[in-house]
């Protein structure tokens, strides 16, 4: 009788290690897979995404006065 009790133990015991084992074995490739691929994003050189963006405004220096014009127009605006 001890024999067989001592069986269906260890059989046990085997049947939830594995069990444990295979939860946190796929847990761990999960969490291995999502890790891989933020490093691989962050490995990768930026890309400029939008470069046939215009603008109605070329690209110079604004004179204080026209900024200043600019400036009050908008805050007008912004009270009113």
């Amino acid at each position: 009788m001890f024999y067989i009790w001592h069986t269906l133990l260890i059989t046990a015991f085997i049947g939830v290690a594995y069990y444990l084992g295979f939860k946190y074995g796929v847990k761990a490739k999960a969490i291995k897979k999502s890790k891989s691929k933020v490093w691989k994003a962050l490995k990768q050189q930026p890309v400029a995404s939008v470069t046939s963006f215009k603008t109605f405004y070329p690209n110079k220096e604004t004179s204080h006065k026209e900024w200043l014009k600019g400036y009050h127009k908008w805050k007008s605006k912004k009270t009113n």
